[in-house]
């Protein structure tokens, strides 16, 4: 979950995200039924810890992060993801208890639009990779 950790600090950091969504609707897990929007939860998809000989006190973590943004208008979602990626892609943060930390994008998901609600949905993955304490 410390992937998670670091693009949030990322995201909540950047003006121009903070900008569309404040920081307080930029969570880590589920967004609960009847927020408002719009909104941004940050998942943990999977994490590899590298098996290095003689390893030391730290080893070397990558997760991979999903962020989904969730709007009211197609329009709206889109120029979020778009925020979402100019904060986070190619960003080396400093984040506490973690050290040699990069984000890098990976995969974009598809749009989705949830017909009952009415929100839109698009999904940018990220690779975080660090070093932890074992």
């Amino acid at each position: 979950m410390n992937g998670v950790i670091a693009v949030r600090a990322l995201l909540v950091a950047d003006t121009g995200v903070t900008a569309l969504v404040p920081a307080i609707r930029i969570v880590a897990g589920v967004i609960p039924q009847g927020s408002a929007l719009p909104a941004i939860s940050l998942m943990s998809v999977s994490s590899i810890d590298r098996n290095i000989p003689a390893p030391g006190s730290k080893r070397r973590v990558t997760e991979r992060v999903q962020v989904t943004v969730l709007a009211a208008s197609y329009p709206a979602a889109k120029a979020l993801i778009r925020a979402v990626r100019a904060a986070a892609a190619d960003r080396m943060p400093a984040i506490g208890g973690l050290t040699d930390v990069t984000v890098h994008t990976d995969s974009a998901g598809p749009d989705f639009l949830d017909e009952e609600t009415g929100i839109h949905m698009h999904s940018q993955d990220f690779r975080v990779s660090f070093n932890e304490a074992r």
